[in-house]
Parts: C-alpha cells; structure tokens; sequence
C-alpha cells in the first residue's frame, strides 16, 4: 500500500469530504466553458439553420462520398444539417475546453468560437448538406483530442487513463470515422493526421493505432454491406486534367480516342486553366469520355512513368487552395470557388433568410476573399501561434499535433482537388482563429 493511501485513509472523514468537493467543484469549473460555449455556438447556427432550411448547399448529395449521401438520405436533409449543427456546437466546445488545457482563457477562445459560428463562410459551411462539413467537424474534433491528450502527456498523467482520457479517445475514434466515411480524400486526412499524432503521442500509440483501424474498418464494413463507392471516384477527371495540363506545357500527338473526347485545342486550353477539373469536363464529349475510359488511364500511366513533374504541375495547380494564400490570375476557374445556395434554400422564415443571404452576399468583395474565404492564410497564423506558444513554454510536440488535421487535409487536396471550392479548407477556417488564440498566453497557468 502507498503512502498516499495511508494518509489518505488516516484523515479525518470531514477531510476527505472537504477534498471530494473540492474535486467536484473543480470538475464542474472545468464543464462550465466548454458547455456554455457549445450552448452559445449551437444557438447561432440554429439561426443558419432557421435561415436557409433545409440546407444551404446539397439538395443532392454529392456521388464522391456515398456513405455520406446514404445517411443525408436516410435522415432526410433538414434533419441530417441539424445533427451537423450539434456536432459543431460540441466540436468547438470541445476545443475551446482543449486549449484551456494550455492557459488558453475563455475570455479569447469563447468569443473567437461564437463568432466562426456565426460568420457566413463558416458559418454557411456548417449548415450544407456537403461532405466537407462533416470533415470540417471531424477535424475539430480530432485537434480537440489531440492537444487534451497532449496536454496529459506534459503533465505525465498519459499513461494513467480515466474517464476523461477514454472520452477524448472516444472523440479521436469518432472523428477518424467520420472523415473516412466522407470519401478517399477524408481517409487520406485522418491517415496523415493519425501518423502525426502516432509519432508525438508515445504514451498512447498502441491505443491510437488499434482504434484507428477501428474507426477505418467501420466505411469499410459499410461499403461492403451494400454502399460502395463509385467505381473509378474522382480519378477519371482527374486524371484527364493531369493529361490537359501536360499538353498544355508541350504539345504532342493525341490518341484518336482521347480526340474523340476532346479536340486537341480544348485539350490545351483546359491545360492552361488548370485550377479545375471543369476546365476540361465543361468542353469534352461526356459519352466519348466514358468509353476512352481506358485508353485515358493509361495515356495518364504512361505519363506518370515518363514526365511525373507533369503530373506534378497538375495536382499543384488544382491544389493552390490548400497552400496559396489568396488566388491565381489566369483563367475562369482559378478564382476561389463559393457556392451559391441551392434552390430548395427557403428557410423557415423570410426575413431571417433574408438576412443570410445579405450578410453572405456582402462578405464577398473581394478584398475579404483572402481573409475570409482562403484557409491557407488561417492554417498560417494558426501554425505562428502554436510556434510561439511551443517555444514560449518548451512544448515541441504542440505544432505537430495542433497542425496534423490541416497538414493532412492541405496534403490530401494536393493529391485530389478537383477545383478551388474554399470548403475543402473549412477545417483551417476554424482552426486558425482558434488556435491563434495560443498567442495570447504568455504563463502557463492550469485549467
């Protein structure tokens, strides 16, 4: 028996009384943020949900993420946004609850979450029946339970477990899932963000690794059970764009088949707008297209194998929305993509409608597109102030582990972005402002 116990066992009953509550005060001190956080932030975005009711964007569920647009179907789209509401609400209680760990004070954290759900591009991001809104969600809360996990490894209680502990693992599960069960591009950013966590989070590795197979297995399992993914994805596309941008840079003899899709001149011209896919699918022959299938795959293996810095230019291009901080020159496509409502948007009440719909509208002069619209610049900042806080206090790991769900979603739209649509980075949107928040705490104090 230790000594702690002993003693603890020796004193008086109205001691331990005394210290069982102070414990529990401290406990409900601890909720009384996050809760009062998330109860403002789902206020405000059942506002956005009265106003564009059933969905802001999404009244058909996009064919890139199957199992997101069987659940949106089974739920109906009303009721599914709501659920998307809840879960940010929590998801940026559960945050503002993380950095607190880090003497981050609600005074900063609070208002800073109040106003991302309420500010239209996230705010609108939130209420779309669009996959990118559950990854958003996903990747606030896998930051959440990243930095709390890390927070209990500074303190050396990692290895001790607990009720808190078994939840932000629960939470950590949960996101992975999710951000698989939006398409490939979600797995590939949980993956890299797990990677992450798996190399700074010694003390929880094992664990870490056999929940995330979990959490994968679960779309897996889905998918097998009879919600596939569509066959080919977005590579089609995708690889098509790669082949337009290549003969873009030099021109050279086309296949008859991939003529037959495209003349050789829109082949070039969709190569030197070569932000979007749409570039190239706006000008070909949809049905030519389909059936040089094939012969476009392997026109695209052959150019992976003799020019990959090509293929490179391609994916680079179409990704600037991850890493650029505001957006090209040339070309239609190359300006950040904000979609419009769609036309089912009514709301459940004119004047609240309204009201969005100009607050958004307003937001959108181009001065603020950078600053409002473009993750990259938040994915900065957020990164500055986590530096500056990890050097201030000699916790190295917090950059990584803060920065893991963006660097996984900026790397994943490098391999797979398909336009400059500013919701792929609606995780750094969020992020950002918050963990910018760092900067403001200059003692370490507990939370």
């Amino acid at each position: 028996m230790s000594t702690s116990t002993t003693l603890g066992e020796t004193r008086p009953e109205w001691a331990r009384r005394q210290e069982r509550e102070r414990r529990h005060r401290r406990a409900k001190s601890r909720l009384r943020l996050p809760s009062a956080v998330a109860a403002a932030c789902w206020a405000v975005l059942l506002l956005w949900w009265a106003a564009v009711y059933p969905a802001f964007t999404g009244d058909a569920p996009e064919p890139g993420a199957p199992l997101y647009a069987a659940a949106v179907r089974a739920l109906h789209t009303g009721p599914a946004v709501l659920v998307q509401t809840a879960a940010a609400a929590f998801a940026l209680g559960y945050l503002v609850a993380a950095l607190a760990h880090f003497g981050v004070r609600g005074r900063y954290s609070g208002p800073v979450a109040l106003a991302l759900a309420g500010l239209p591009p996230t705010a609108s991001l939130v209420v779309s029946a669009t996959p990118e809104a559950v990854a958003t969600v996903a990747a606030l809360l896998l930051t959440g339970a990243g930095l709390r996990l890390l927070a209990r490894r500074a303190e050396g209680t990692l290895a001790q477990g607990g009720p808190a502990q078994r939840l932000d693992l629960a939470v950590l599960t949960a996101a992975v899932c999710a951000l698989a069960l939006t398409g490939t591009r979600g797995a590939g950013t949980a993956l890299v963000a797990v990677a992450v966590l798996l190399l700074f989070l010694p003390g929880a590795r094992v664990r870490l690794a056999l929940l995330t197979v979990l959490a994968l297995a679960v779309p897996i399992a889905l998918g097998l059970l009879g919600h596939p993914a569509a066959r080919g994805g977005d590579l089609h596309p995708l690889r098509a764009a790669d082949l337009a941008r290549a003969q873009y840079r030099a021109a050279a003899p086309l296949d008859p088949a991939l003529t037959a899709v495209a003349p050789p001149a829109d082949w070039a011209a969709a190569g030197a707008d070569c932000s979007a896919t749409a570039a190239l699918t706006d000008r070909w022959n949809p049905a030519a297209a389909r059936r040089a299938e094939t012969e476009l795959a392997d026109a695209w293996r052959q150019l992976l194998r003799d020019h990959p810095d090509r293929v490179l230019d391609a994916r680079l291009c179409r990704g600037r929305i991850a890493w650029a901080v505001w957006a090209a020159d040339g070309g239609p496509h190359a300006a950040t993509g904000v979609p419009g409502p769609a036309a089912g948007s009514r709301g459940l009440w004119h004047p609240l409608h309204a009201a969005a719909s100009w607050s958004r509208t307003l937001l959108r002069a181009p001065q603020l597109d950078r600053l409002l619209w473009r993750g990259a610049l938040w994915a900065y900042l957020g990164l500055a102030a986590a530096v500056l806080h990890a050097w201030r206090h000699r916790i190295r790991a917090l950059v990584p582990v803060a920065g893991a769900a963006v660097l996984g979603v900026q790397l994943a739209l490098t391999a797979s972005a398909a336009d400059q649509d500013y919701r792929t980075m609606g995780a750094a949107l969020f992020l950002g402002p918050l963990l910018l928040t760092l900067a403001t705490v200059r003692t370490r104090r507990p939370a």
